[in-house]
């Protein structure tokens, strides 16, 4: 079964724990994206919402936007619903276990040894009756399974062999759990090796009808996790990573019933910028086809279904100066994943770039791409995703999330991240994300570095800092420079420990740019050992923050504002709302929401602060932003 994946990249090497190397790579220990979200929801109304028991079917992708499960169909909020601890799954969402409560913290009970972590536990389910299609007893002949695919590791920490991920049934005449299934740890390269596949699908027949076709059954994942055994502060991290997927519970199936009505996208689509996930408009602008990706990296369908599809796929890019960009990628077969993994298809997998984003005499731009596959037959079946590529005033190698914390482990080591300009620019400041930590050990002083080459090492900047957190969501902090430096070609940007504490930078793993960042823990340079980007951002100009500003805000109506609930109204006069796209930014610049829009949008985990909202019309490339207050009550 290996060569169906012969496509499939390397698996990367993650952050095992190189203390030789003096390069380390830690796990978070507290995740901003939840502790944002958990501090502005109420907790206590989340945890027990126990519903009326539901019939069959039982079905849950884990697509969707808010970080805690579904409530209609779970109970518990310790389980992080997302799209980036997964790595090449059957499909996009996954809901992850790990040694994080809700909050995004640590468990209380965290230790050495194993711990009782997550838990994700359903509603209630009526297994005593279906309705098929009036009410009527379940039946032992109706052949009930349970699947979900699983996955350990993904893009996280691999659970250690004395950790486990266990599910249980519910037995309500027996007021029991009894234990189902369950998988000890291991990493994601033993699971490929043993089954070909990096997520294994799980069959589970449920006949016993004594037990379990009652009303009020449920069942329950869960998992044992445990801390890494050393005792330094800036090393204990979030561990034991389990991805579960397509958790489907139903009637009428067999132990070979594995497909899904589904074509799907498996990642978000990935930047058409040349190594950068965004960069300076006014780089761009200098050299515009040459900053452009010759064809994107892997774009990655699946079909979930036992048939053949033949599917379209292709892409837009809106808001072009005469009329939208668009790539046909030609119709062809997708072969079902369970038989061929993703389709190969070249005009679907890598898709030719034959065209670059439009040059305005504008600071920021941004553009949205739209990514669409459709089978061309009556099904209706298909996937659309959206990705916003964004210039600004500043580079990025990094998505702006963090999956793990970068650091050295000795003084004096020093990294450098390597940007190239295509014009002569002014560097100003540089921007930072430091993962925040339970115990604030990573709170040191260092030394913030710009150097013009590193062999033979030529050092333009150097200047005694300190670690910084700021409150919100992703918040980068942003170091003025005393004197602006004026920079051509390539440059390097980084830091220089003082102490040998783990400085814990954010590392993001959704793109790869470990050849552009070196390190040097004693006499010489070294390329990274780490896929993924160190979040480091040069900015240049004089503009103070990363982001959008206010424009045209008077075609652009929202309500209330300040905002001091969780509803925001908007209306743009003469556009539909469901044909635009919405996006709110912090003042500082960090995206915060992006999705398709609508008249009425919740938005219970919003923080406190000052925000841009912008719209954007695909089709026109019109947009319209407004500033936007959010306030206590």
């Amino acid at each position: 079964m290996m060569n169906k994946y012969y496509y499939m990249i390397t698996f990367l090497v993650f952050f095992g724990y190189r203390i030789s190397a003096q390069e380390t790579l830690l796990p978070l220990q507290t995740d901003p994206v939840l502790r944002e979200f958990y501090n502005n929801s109420n907790p206590n109304s989340l945890k027990n919402q126990m519903a009326e028991p539901m019939f069959l079917p039982f079905f849950d992708d884990f697509n969707q936007y808010s970080l805690y499960p579904d409530s209609k169909r779970w109970l518990g909020i310790n389980v992080y619903v997302n799209k980036k601890y997964q790595y090449f799954p059957p499909d996009l969402g996954v809901a992850t276990f790990d040694a994080m409560d809700g909050s995004g913290k640590i468990h209380s009970n965290a230790g050495p040894y194993s711990f009782p972590a997550d838990t994700l536990l359903s509603q209630p389910i009526r297994l005593d009756s279906l309705m098929d299609p009036v009410l009527r007893p379940v039946l032992v002949s109706d052949s009930i399974y349970f699947s979900f695919y699983y996955q350990p590791q993904g893009q996280g920490n691999a659970p250690e062999e004395t950790d486990k991920l266990t599910l249980e049934f519910y037995s309500p005449a027996h007021d029991q759990w009894d234990e189902v299934w369950s998988s000890e740890g291991t990493t994601l390269d033993s699971l490929f090796a043993n089954a070909g596949t990096y997520a294994q699908q799980v069959f589970i027949a449920v006949n016993d009808s004594a037990r379990y076709y009652h009303s009020g059954f449920q069942f329950r994942f869960h998992n044992m996790a445990s801390l890494a055994g050393n005792s330094q502060p800036d090393w204990q991290g979030n561990c034991d990573h389990w991805n579960i997927d397509l958790v489907w519970f139903d009637y009428n199936r067999t132990i070979t019933d594995s497909s899904y009505r589904k074509i799907a996208f498996i990642s978000e689509p990935p930047s058409m910028i040349k190594r950068y996930e965004s960069m300076p408009y006014r780089q761009y602008r200098n050299d515009p086809t040459n900053s452009m990706k010759e064809s994107l990296d892997s774009v990655y369908i699946s079909n979930l279904d036992d048939e053949v599809y033949t599917s379209t796929y292709s892409f837009k890019i809106s808001g072009q100066t005469n009329q939208d960009s668009i790539y046909n990628g030609g119709s062809a077969d997708i072969l079902p994943f369970a038989e061929s993994g993703y389709s190969r298809y070249p005009g679907f997998l890598n898709p030719i770039i034959d065209m670059f984003f439009s040059i305005y005499n504008e600071t920021f731009k941004t553009y949205a791409i739209t990514h669409t596959v459709n089978d061309i037959g009556f099904t209706g079946i298909g996937d659309t995703v959206v990705r916003i590529q964004e210039f600004g005033d500043y580079y990025a190698y990094d998505d702006g999330t963090p999956e793990a914390g970068y650091g050295l482990s000795n003084s004096s080591g020093k990294a450098a991240l390597q940007f190239k300009l295509n014009s002569k620019d002014t560097l100003s400041k540089v921007q930072i994300y430091f993962n925040p930590t339970l115990t604030s050990a990573n709170e040191q002083y260092f030394y913030l570095m710009v150097w013009k080459n590193l062999e033979p090492e030529e050092v333009l900047y150097k200047k005694t800092l300190k670690v910084a957190f700021d409150a919100g969501l992703y918040k980068y902090i942003t170091f003025d420079l005393d004197t602006s430096i004026v920079l051509a070609n390539e440059f390097y940007v980084g830091f220089e420990q003082i102490t040998a504490d783990n400085l814990n930078i954010g590392f993001d793993f959704a793109h790869d740019s470990h050849e552009y960042l070196f390190y040097n823990t004693g006499s010489e340079w070294n390329s990274s050992l780490y896929e993924g980007s160190l979040m480091i951002r040069p900015v240049f100009g004089s503009i103070g923050y990363v982001g959008v500003q206010e424009s045209k805000p008077d075609l652009l109506k929202i309500y209330p504002n300040p905002l001091m609930g969780d509803y925001l109204y908007f209306n743009w006069p003469g556009k539909n709302p469901d044909e635009l796209w919405l996006d709110i930014y912090h003042i500082g610049g960090q995206q915060v929401y992006s999705r398709r829009a609508e008249s009425l949008v919740m938005l219970e985990s919003l923080s406190n602060g000052v925000y841009i909202v912008k719209l954007t019309d695909p089709q026109t490339g019109e947009t319209v932003t407004r500033k936007l207050i959010k306030q206590a009550r």
